[in-house]
């Protein structure tokens, strides 16, 4: 069973901006997210699309792209669409037009999500089914109160028997309450849907420090990004 993983390069945190991909130079610490993501997901059986923002030229922006990313596992490819939730539900369509039968779409800086986790949730992806990764808010399991995140997604999944254009279509992916508007929704259509355990990915550099701290003594202490990201938590103790 073919399955795709879509990424966005500047979704959520911008890494290859038109700027970044006109000068051939972009934030290190971004970068490094974004390259760590990437070589996880290269653990998982299935192909990974990388979209760009919409440019005045694809072909030269692709090429850009790959000469700042370097070699990897990965199609780069343009998203089509006026905004992200137009281009998200045409990178669906594009997909599985193209024969894949399961596709998940992740946020673009997880390097410390793990390969198998990513496996798991494409394979809860049968018949009719979905699949939703929500992200923890800030103040769970603290006894503090939710923060405006509360709601967000890191991963959304259709099988191509149960994907439906309605999830972006009547869904604002702009609002609160993202996860459970979706879910309702897909429900509300007969589907089966599948909660993937929560995970916070970078949506800011200002939250590394804390990717560090979550990774010590991991085997994750050792990609590029989370060194760097120690690095900033090192900046942050008093002297």
């Amino acid at each position: 069973m073919k399955s795709a993983l879509l990424i966005f390069a500047n979704h959520p945190l911008p890494v290859l901006t038109p700027e970044v991909l006109a000068s051939g130079v972009a934030d290190p610490l971004a970068l490094a997210l974004l390259k760590d993501t990437l070589r996880t997901l290269a653990d998982v059986d299935a192909d990974v699309f990388l979209f760009l923002d919409p440019g005045q030229d694809p072909a030269q922006d692709k090429d850009q792209a790959r000469a700042v990313l370097g070699k990897g596992k990965f199609k780069i490819a343009s998203a089509l669409g006026r905004n992200r939730t137009v281009q998200q539900r045409n990178a669906f369509r594009l997909v599985f037009t193209r024969g894949y039968e399961r596709a998940l779409l992740l946020d673009n800086a997880c390097p410390d999500l793990p390969a198998h986790a990513v496996q798991t949730a494409l394979d809860t992806l049968v018949w009719k089914d979905a699949c939703i990764g929500p992200v923890p808010s800030s103040g769970q399991g603290s006894g503090q109160e939710p923060n405006q995140e509360t709601g967000r997604i890191y991963a959304l999944g259709f099988h191509t028997e149960g994907w439906m254009t309605e999830a972006f279509d009547q869904v604002d992916h702009d609002r609160p309450a993202l996860f459970n508007r979706l879910e309702t929704l897909i429900l509300f259509y007969a589907r089966n849907v599948h909660v993937l355990p929560p995970y916070a990915p970078i949506i800011d550099l200002a939250q590394c420090p804390e990717l560090a701290r979550r990774c010590r003594d991991t085997r994750f202490a050792l990609l590029p990004s989370i060194r760097m990201a120690e690095e900033c938590l090192a900046g942050e103790r008093p002297a």
